[in-house]
């Protein structure tokens, strides 16, 4: 078994999807002694835009490819192959401005490639990474289940929509909101106890 873990928080410190993510990879490696991870920290080191060197690379005829669409396309086959060689993906991602972190959104944009991660045929779009499971660990100030703010939220809808496009609809959300200090602390014990869940299902 091999997990993927991807840290987005621009928080180095008191980023609960930080805390809380970590604690489900420590818990997962727990249960799987011989399982591997692998980290990335978008936020850190945040993957390329989408340019027009990429577009050339992944979309344009073999005689327009240059050294510089060349290396952005191998740039995005890095995170590809990432993400390929994982049995479970762990993603820290926290809310900003109702939706995902800019950064996050750049790896996102790297990992979506025609005929690597997603093809189309007569039926339509068709997903190439099923199989695997994703355990979203979403922090938010708002509690985004309630009638008020859903509406706002385009955060849960664009990410199951954009991982079920690539052919993973294996996707929990471990969800926590606070703005105090003892909201705060109530959802870091709400994330563990759903940690503990998540995994105790996965058995």
């Amino acid at each position: 078994m091999h997990l993927l873990h991807i840290d987005s928080s621009a928080r180095t410190a008191g980023s609960l999807t930080r805390q809380l993510s970590a604690e489900y990879v420590a818990a997962w490696q727990a249960k799987h002694p011989q399982g591997t991870v692998t980290h990335r920290d978008v936020a850190r080191d945040t993957p390329n835009l989408v340019s027009t060197d990429w577009i050339t690379g992944v979309f344009g005829p073999a005689e327009a490819h240059t050294a510089e669409s060349k290396e952005a396309v191998e740039a995005s086959e890095v995170l590809i192959r990432e993400v390929e060689a994982a049995d479970v993906l762990v993603l820290g991602v926290p809310t900003y401005n109702f939706g995902v972190p800019a950064s996050f959104k750049a790896w996102i944009d790297q990992v979506c490639m025609a005929g690597r991660t997603f093809a189309y045929d007569e039926n339509g779009p068709r997903g190439l990474l099923s199989g695997k499971k994703v355990v979203v660990v979403r922090s938010s100030g708002s509690d985004f289940g309630t009638p008020a703010s859903a509406p706002m939220d385009f955060y849960g809808p664009y990410l199951r929509g954009v991982l079920g496009f690539l052919g993973i609809t294996d996707v929990e959300f471990i969800a926590v909101h606070g703005n105090t200090p003892e909201q705060i602390e109530a959802a870091v014990r709400k994330g563990s106890v759903a940690i503990a869940a998540s995994l105790s299902a996965a058995a």
